[in-house]
């Protein structure tokens, strides 16, 4: 069974040789290596062929660079489709270009994969954290402890769900993904795997589990689109509207998931919106916590009464509630600014008593070294007199 890996590239030069230098010791004789470089604009490109045209990925693979050209509007919806129409094996797996794979774990889970021939297999993986350089489990480490709860399919595909929406953990089967023409939504938005995600695990007949950690995935470097702290996180609520117009009639477990996703989302947020985004969150937000039923509504108020985010979801549901939340969010950034320069003002301070008690150690060595000069000036003074007006010994 060969597999079509997607790699999509944008401007991470300083990673895409660790990532194609971990897949080539994934790959094997007819798999294909389908990288598609959306417009980088530094050495990405040239990173890349230089590694083609080197050892590559070794004899037998197949390998289909796509070079845009230019960057595409959105995020990975665009390259990732065209990765999808190049596909010539039964299965794919995404890559990401800054990420890495860990060959061992990975060849284990595809032997898993490949025994089970589900229509779509999650793995596990890991945080890399770029400036504290190590890793750490990720947001959703706690969730595979309650995977073997699942029993019926309509509770394992909630689990599959409930897991982080990312593509590349996954392998899919080719057939079942043209069957059901599932692929990324594509507008001037990011988050696009969210949508692709959910509608995977509802359309998929079997799912697949294995705990093998197949991958490093890379956080906290420059550029990275988790870092978005603006208006373009309101993309959650566009992705929200497209994930329940996909549920099927009937799914009411579904559909209270939904809800809990939106929910749960806003949570991560809502603490890294900056000012200018306020207001055209909230109104997004407002809009599309009211298309959650009341009946579902009722159900997250007991699942999530004692959180935060919770309370503010709620104001933002009723009328006029979005002036109330905004005018909350800005009362608490003034009090961090506040709070900010208050920490920077003593920091300051702290730094001008420091310089202080350093300059008058200073001072009292410049006058340790000018007493210590005057005293050997009066010293060569006395033993210059003590020359001119010695005389010489009668030896008689």
């Amino acid at each position: 069974m060969g597999i079509s890996f997607i790699v999509t590239t944008f401007n991470i030069a300083p990673y895409i040789a660790q990532c194609l230098e971990s897949l080539a010791s994934c790959t094997r004789p007819g798999d294909q290596v389908i990288i598609v470089d959306d417009g980088s604009t530094d050495e990405t490109e040239e990173i890349v062929r230089q590694f083609l045209d080197g050892a590559g990925f070794g004899p037998g693979v197949r390998v289909t660079p796509v070079w845009l050209g230019t960057n595409t509007f959105g995020g990975v919806g665009i390259p990732g489709n065209i990765g999808l129409d190049m596909v010539e094996c039964d299965s794919v797996f995404f890559v990401d270009g800054d990420d890495y794979l860990i060959p061992e774990a990975f060849r284990a889970a595809r032997r898993e994969y490949e025994a089970l021939g589900a229509d779509i297999h999650f793995t596990d993986y890991l945080e890399f954290d770029q400036k504290a350089g190590k890793t750490k489990p990720p947001a959703d480490a706690r969730k595979w402890a309650t995977l073997g709860q699942a029993v019926t399919p309509a509770e394992i595909r909630l689990a599959a769900i409930g897991l982080i929406a990312v593509p590349w953990r996954k392998f899919y089967r080719t057939e079942f993904l043209r069957r059901h023409r599932i692929r990324f939504p594509e507008g001037d938005f990011f988050f696009e795997d969210n949508p692709f995600h959910w509608k995977v695990c509802i359309l998929a007949e079997s799912i697949g589990f294995s705990r093998q950690i197949t991958c490093h995935h890379r956080v906290n470097r420059p550029g990275q689109t988790m870092a978005s702290v603006g208006v373009e996180l309101a993309a959650f609520f566009t992705h929200f509207d497209t994930i329940t117009a996909g549920i099927p009639e009937g799914q009411d477990d579904l559909r209270l998931q939904a809800g809990r996703w939106l929910i749960g989302n806003m949570s991560w947020h809502i603490p890294r919106l900056q000012p200018a985004a306020f207001f055209p969150y909230a109104a997004r937000a407002h809009d599309a916590l009211n298309r959650i039923s009341d009946a579902d509504w009722q159900v997250l108020e007991t699942e999530m009464l004692a959180s935060a985010t919770w309370h503010q979801a709620a104001r933002l549901r009723l009328p006029g509630g979005v002036w109330d939340v905004v005018a909350f969010w800005r009362a608490n950034a003034d009090r961090a600014i506040l709070s900010r320069i208050d920490r920077e003002t003593k920091g300051l301070e702290k730094r001008l008593r420091d310089m202080e008690t350093r300059l008058k150690e200073v001072e009292a060595q410049v006058r340790t070294i000018r007493e210590i000069a005057q005293a050997q000036r009066a010293i060569g003074e006395f033993s210059a007199l003590q020359q001119a007006y010695s005389f010489p010994r009668n030896k008689d």
